[in-house]
């Protein structure tokens, strides 16, 4: 299993070394507890120079203090004993391939991924988990919900029992395995003020729109299309520090390289690295309000200091720079130099952004229909 092709990095249990036609072999393992990037290598059979090579390269675009079990890797090694490549894929299918030689090179490589929709409904008794756990519909939707209504309500203590969720998702595999995390596309939700639905922005759009008893209630625009967030504004354990800490923005999880755009427009007001924020663009909207995009791994050169952006505009990449554990974009709000939340926050909405559009009854009646269609072929 992923021996036929080196490139792939998909890796069997256990460890074997077919040979090629030209005498290069492919070593590949799944990374168990305690395995280090660079006692796998010397597991291959690399020397010190060649495993130091490899973990340089790789090392240089993934912090390796983060390799956990489930990863897997794939060294492709020359007769001579030297590595030709190393692919290292981790818990979402992305894979950083590092190729060495006469061109050396480091580049992350987004799986090819199949979507599968999905559709489930629960009752909610004591907890929306157990629920949605019982029901067989992932978990982490919950935090999603959460965190996609705490502008609107904090959901768990609007929850008294007894309320009905419908949901419609998207499952992804590659290779006809399930692979990332599962992203919502439609929500009906009852509660005791009546019934909300949820339009999630899919890869066409950057909008999330809130509805209540068939009014647009809240819309939110978000920096890149069809992101899930992935950590609330407020305190926090900080992933790296493990400490509580004021988390100032909301972040978005995120392919290395997806768009990032401005969510409004505005003038750019800074552009580099900060302690902490990586790589950042930071817009300024009028003389109090700014938005901060940070972590990222490239900017538009096409932007300076003192230019004005238009709502849309490509600002730069995500990536991971500063202090993050994995790609990922965070989006910060300030108001006179302080953060405010970005989802409860109305400043940037703009005129007629609470509105409802010509076509959101259309998209939203397809998605309840849709909804429909898949629990009745549930039996």
């Amino acid at each position: 299993m992923g021996n036929d092709d080196p490139m792939t990095g998909r890796a069997a249990e256990g460890a074997d070394m077919p040979t090629q036609a030209d005498d290069a072999v492919t070593w590949t393992r799944v990374v168990d507890a305690g395995d280090s990037l660079s006692g796998l290598l010397a597991e291959a059979g690399l020397d010190t120079d060649a495993s130091t090579e490899v973990t340089g390269a790789i090392g240089s675009e993934y912090d390796l203090r983060h390799l956990k079990p489930g990863h897997s890797l794939a060294v492709t090694i020359s007769s001579d004993g030297l590595p030709r490549t190393a692919t290292l894929e981790i818990e979402d299918g992305t894979r950083i391939l590092a190729t060495f030689g006469a061109a050396p090179s480091v580049q992350w490589v987004a799986p090819d991924l199949d979507s599968v929709r999905r559709a489930g409904e629960a009752k909610i008794g004591s907890s929306i988990y157990e629920a949605l756990d019982d029901a067989g519909i992932p978990t982490r939707f919950a935090t999603d919900l959460e965190l996609i209504l705490a502008g609107a309500f904090d959901l768990r203590t609007a929850l008294a029992g007894g309320e009905r969720i419908r949901l419609l998702w998207r499952e992804y595999r590659s290779d006809g395995r399930e692979v990332g995390e599962p992203t919502i596309d439609f929500v009906q939700l009852d509660l005791a003020d009546g019934r909300y639905e949820i339009l999630w922005p899919d890869d066409k759009s950057r909008r999330t729109r809130i509805f209540r008893n068939g009014q647009l209630v809240q819309t939110f625009v978000q920096p890149i299309r069809g992101a899930r967030l992935s950590s609330a504004f407020g305190l926090r354990m900080h992933p790296i520090h493990d400490n509580m800490r004021m988390h100032s923005g909301v972040d978005f999880a995120a392919k290395q390289g997806a768009v990032v755009a401005a969510t409004q427009s505005g003038k750019i007001a800074f552009m580099g690295k900060r302690s902490g924020y990586g790589l950042l663009v930071e817009i300024e909207h009028g003389s109090s309000t700014r938005t901060l995009y940070a972590h990222l791994s490239a900017v538009n050169e096409a932007l300076q200091v003192g230019r004005r952006v238009g709502a849309g505009t490509e600002i730069g990449r995500v990536g991971s720079t500063g202090t993050s554990t994995a790609p990922h974009l965070h989006y910060e709000i300030q108001v006179k130099g302080r953060p405010v939340s970005p989802l409860a926050d109305t400043r940037l909405r703009g005129p007629g952004n609470d509105t409802q559009g010509a076509g959101e009854p259309l998209l939203k009646g397809g998605m309840q229909s849709q909804l429909d269609r898949l629990l009745a072929s549930r039996g």
